[in-house]
C-alpha cells in the first residue's frame, strides 16, 4: 500500500510536465510566447504628479490588473530618451497598487512595463521658475492682518523681482497689492482684507497656488484694567472692541455678566464709537463677563472679587399688571401713532376677528357690594348697607314687583339681613319691606316711570367704589351677608361706566378708548353667556376680579374729576363717544375667536412684550400669545411704570432662598416675553439656591411671592434685575 501511494506521488509531476510541454507547443503554433500569455488580459496604468519643481521629487503611481485579480508583482518604470525607452526604476506593486518617487532635472515622459504590456505614457513637466505662497494664519478678524510668505524662483534659483498679490472675485482675479522680492527670493507682506478671499501671487506667466483667507467680519473683544478686586465695592475698567460687517462698529453693545455657571444677564448697555469703548464696572462678587451684540459674542473674562455682604437688593422692573392680552398704555401710544382700534386689538390678540353682533336684551348683573368666597381679599362682608338716592325720585319694590315705598327727594335706604335670612329695607329706621329679594328703582331709568325725564338721578352704595345712574339695584342675602347687584343694559349702560382707562386719552387717542370698549364688551358678553354665578348673584364683579366699573362716576366725569348733577361731564362725554363709536343700533363690536366672544384680558403696561396666558396662569389660550410690545415703553404712552423699583432686605433674601447669606441674585429664567419665573441667589461661599426649587414657576406667582417679602410694590412679572446695596 505504501509503494502504491509513492508511485502516485511520482506520477503527478510527470503529467504536469507533459502538460507544460503541450501548452508551450500550442503557443508556438499560434505565434505566442509563454511571457506574452502571462500578460494576456492585463491592464497597467501610470498616474501621479504631472509637474514638479526643479530639485523636488514627484510621486508616480502604478495600477496593475490581471483579469479580475490584483496581483503582487514588480513592474518597470521607463523613461523616454529620444526615441528609446529605458528602464529607470522597478516599482513594487502590492495587491495591484504601487508608487515610486522620481526627481527629474528636465521634463520627462514616463511609462510602465509589465511583461509585454505597457501603460499609456505620462509627461512630467519640470518647472524651473515658480512662486510659493502661504498665509499665517489662514483665519483673521476684520481689522487685523495675516502674514503672506512669498518665495520667488527663476531657473531653479532664488530671484529678485516684483510680484503681484491677487484676489479672486467670481471668476476674475484682481490686483490686491505689489510686493518687492529681494535677491534672497523671500518676502513677507501683510494682508488685511475686510472680506474672506482666495489669494494667489503672480509674476508674468508664473502663478502660485491659491490660498483661502477667512475673515471674521463680526467680532467683539473684552479686557479689564484689573481682574482681581480687593472688595465688592471696587471698580475695574472694561475695554470693549467691536467690528461689524468688517468695519469698526458704532452703536450700542451689551456687556453681560454671570455668577459662577449661572445664566448671562445684562450688566450695562455700552455705546461704542469707531469700534471701541471703555466703561467702569463694579462686579460686587466674582463674575464672568462678555460682550454681546446681536449674535456676536466676545470671549469670557473672569473678574475675581473679595465679597462683601449686601444690606439689601434693589428690585428693578418694568410694566404694571399680569401681562396677558392688551397693554392699555401701549394701545394709547399706538392710537397716538394713528393706529385704528382694529389694528390695536389685532396686535395684542393673536388671530382674532373684530366683528359686530347683537347684544342681549336682558340685563347684565354687576355685583357692586357683597361676598365672594373665591376672592376673599375683595369681598364685602356685612349684614347691612346704606344706599342713598341723589337728585330725583325713587321706589322700593318686592320680588313680586309691588312698590312698598317711594319718594321724590334724596333719601337713604338701609338694607339688612333679616333674622329669618331674608332682606329688609328700612327708611328712617322703619322697615318697609322684608323679602328674599328687594329692588331699588330711581328716576330717569328704564325701570322707573316716566323713563323720559330729563333728571340725572343716581344712587350710591356705602362701601362700593361707584355711583349708579342706570338700571336698578337688586339686594339679596348670600351666606348671611348683604349682596347688591346693579342690573343694567350691557351695550351702553354698563360700558359707559367702565373705568379702565383715562377718558382724557380720547383727546388725541380715541382709538385706544374704542379698543378698550370693544375688549370690555367681549369680556362682559362672555361672562353673560356663562350665566349668573351663585356665589355673587352676578354675571361679573365691579373691580379687578373682572372689570373696573364705577358707573356714573366714569360716565359723568368732569374737568375737575367730579361727577353728579353739577358735573360738566367733559371727560365722561369723551369716553361715551368712544363707546358709541363701537355701536350700531342694538349691535356692538367685539372680539371673536372661532366665532365666539373672547375673554379679552388686558392690563396697564407691559415690560416690552406681552406674555403667554399659560405662563402667567394655567391655560394656553390661542389668542393670548406673547407678542412684542414696544409701544408700552414709548414715552408718548405716558406710562409711569416704564421702570420701577422695590427693595428686598438681606434678611428676607436669606429666608426666601434658604442661604446663610446672599451676595447676589440673578434673574435666571424668564418666559417668552420676559416674565420672570426663576431667581437664583449666590452666597459668599459660592453656594447657589433657586426659587422655585425645581423647574420654572408661573410669572404671576413669582410676582406675588416677591410682593409678599419686598418693601414697596413689585408691579409686574417683568423683573429685570436685583442689584445688591452694599453697607456704607
Amino acid at each position: 500500500m505504501r509503494h502504491m501511494r509513492h508511485m502516485r506521488h511520482v506520477a503527478v509531476p510527470r503529467r504536469r510536465s507533459l502538460l507544460v510541454v503541450v501548452v508551450a507547443a500550442a503557443l508556438v503554433l499560434v505565434g505566442l510566447s509563454p511571457a506574452s500569455a502571462a500578460t494576456s488580459g492585463t491592464t497597467i496604468k501610470l498616474g501621479g504628479s504631472s509637474s514638479v519643481r526643479l530639485g523636488s521629487a514627484a510621486t508616480l503611481t502604478a495600477s496593475l490588473r490581471v483579469g479580475s485579480s490584483k496581483p503582487t508583482a514588480k513592474v518597470s518604470l521607463q523613461a523616454k530618451k529620444g526615441s528609446t525607452w529605458k528602464t529607470v526604476a522597478t516599482v513594487k506593486v502590492t495587491k495591484g497598487s504601487g508608487k515610486t518617487s522620481v526627481k527629474p532635472t528636465t521634463t520627462t515622459t514616463y511609462r510602465l512595463k509589465y511583461g509585454s504590456r505597457v501603460s499609456a505614457s505620462k509627461k512630467l513637466t519640470v518647472k524651473t521658475s515658480w512662486i510659493s505662497f502661504g498665509l499665517s494664519p489662514a483665519s483673521v478678524k476684520a481689522g487685523t492682518a495675516t502674514i503672506a510668505k512669498i518665495r520667488l524662483v527663476r531657473g531653479g534659483k532664488p530671484a529678485a523681482g516684483t510680484v503681484t498679490v491677487q484676489y479672486r472675485k467670481g471668476s476674475t482675479w484682481l490686483r490686491y497689492k505689489d510686493v518687492k522680492v529681494p535677491a534672497s527670493g523671500y518676502a513677507t507682506t501683510k494682508l488685511a482684507p475686510t472680506l474672506s478671499h482666495t489669494f494667489r501671487v503672480v509674476r508674468g506667466s508664473v502663478v502660485s497656488s491659491s490660498r483661502a483667507l477667512s475673515v471674521d467680519r463680526d467680532w467683539a473683544s473684552l479686557s479689564f484694567s484689573s481682574t482681581s478686586l480687593p472688595t465688592s465695592t471696587s471698580t475695574t475698567t472694561a475695554t470693549i472692541r467691536w467690528y461689524a460687517a468688517g468695519h469698526p462698529g458704532t452703536g450700542t453693545v451689551t456687556l453681560q455678566q454671570r455668577t459662577g455657571s449661572g445664566s448671562w444677564k445684562t450688566a450695562k448697555s455700552v455705546k461704542v464709537s469707531a469700534g471701541s469703548a471703555t466703561v467702569k464696572i463694579t462686579p460686587v462678587v466674582t463674575r464672568s463677563y462678555r460682550v454681546l451684540v446681536g449674535k456676536t459674542s466676545s470671549s469670557t473674562v473672569k473678574v475675581a472679587v473679595t465679597t462683601v455682604i449686601p444690606t439689601s437688593f434693589t428690585i428693578n422692573g418694568s410694566g404694571f399688571g399680569h401681562g396677558v392680552g392688551m397693554s392699555q398704555y401701549g394701545a394709547y401710544a399706538m392710537a397716538q401713532a394713528g393706529k385704528s382700534a382694529t389694528t390695536i386689538l389685532k396686535t395684542y390678540y393673536t388671530g382674532v376677528d373684530v366683528t359686530s353682533a347683537a347684544m342681549p336684551a336682558s340685563p347684565l348683573s354687576v355685583q357692586v357690594f357683597g361676598p365672594d368666597p373665591k376672592y376673599a381679599a375683595y369681598e364685602d362682608l356685612s349684614t347691612e348697607v346704606a344706599v342713598r338716592v341723589h337728585d330725583g325720585g325713587w321706589r322700593v319694590r318686592t320680588s313680586a314687583g309691588s312698590t312698598v315705598a317711594y319718594g321724590v327727594d334724596d333719601e337713604k335706604v338701609t338694607f339688612a339681613v333679616a333674622p329669618q335670612g331674608e332682606v329688609t329695607a328700612s327708611i328712617d329706621g322703619k322697615v318697609v319691606s322684608t323679602d328674599t329679594t328687594v329692588r331699588l328703582h330711581w328716576e330717569s331709568t328704564s325701570y322707573y316711570y316716566p323713563s323720559h325725564t330729563s333728571k340725572q338721578t343716581y344712587v350710591t352704595v356705602a362701601g362700593a367704589q361707584g355711583a349708579y345712574r342706570h338700571g336698578r339695584l337688586t339686594v339679596t342675602n348670600i351666606g348671611g351677608h348683604i349682596n347688591v347687584v346693579n342690573d343694567l343694559e350691557l351695550n351702553t349702560e354698563y360700558l359707559n361706566g367702565i373705568a379702565e382707562v383715562q377718558s382724557s386719552w380720547g383727546v388725541n387717542g380715541s382709538a385706544a378708548l374704542q379698543a378698550q370698549a370693544i375688549a370690555a364688551r367681549s369680556f362682559a358678553l362672555l361672562q353673560f353667556d356663562k350665566g349668573i354665578k351663585s356665589r355673587c348673584g352676578c354675571h361679573l364683579r365691579d373691580d379687578v376680579r373682572d372689570q373696573n366699573f364705577t358707573g356714573w362716576k366714569k360716565e359723568n366725569e368732569g374737568h375737575n374729576g367730579l361727577y353728579g348733577s353739577t358735573s360738566d361731564g367733559y371727560y365722561g362725554s369723551i369716553w361715551r363717544k368712544a363707546v358709541a363709536a363701537t355701536i350700531t343700533g342694538d349691535a356692538g363690536m367685539l372680539l371673536t375667536s372661532g366665532g365666539e366672544p373672547v375673554a379679552a384680558h388686558y392690563y396697564s403696561a407691559s415690560g416690552g412684550s406681552t406674555l403667554n396666558s399659560e405662563d402667567v396662569w394655567v391655560t394656553a389660550v390661542p389668542y393670548e400669545r406673547s407678542v412684542p410690545d414696544p409701544w408700552s415703553l414709548k414715552t408718548s404712552s405716558g406710562n409711569p411704570n416704564i421702570s420701577w423699583t422695590a427693595t428686598l432686605s438681606q434678611a428676607a433674601a436669606e429666608k426666601y432662598f434658604g442661604l446663610a447669606d446672599v451676595v447676589s441674585i440673578a434673574v435666571q429664567k424668564t418666559r417668552q416675553g420676559g416674565g420672570v419665573v426663576r431667581l437664583t441667589a449666590t452666597s459668599s461661599s459660592g453656594t447657589t439656591a433657586s426659587v422655585p426649587r425645581s423647574g420654572p414657576g408661573k410669572t404671576d406667582a413669582m410676582r406675588a411671592d416677591l410682593n409678599a417679602i419686598a418693601s414697596g410694590y413689585v408691579k409686574s412679572p417683568w423683573v429685570k434685575s436685583l442689584k445688591p446695596v452694599l453697607p456704607k
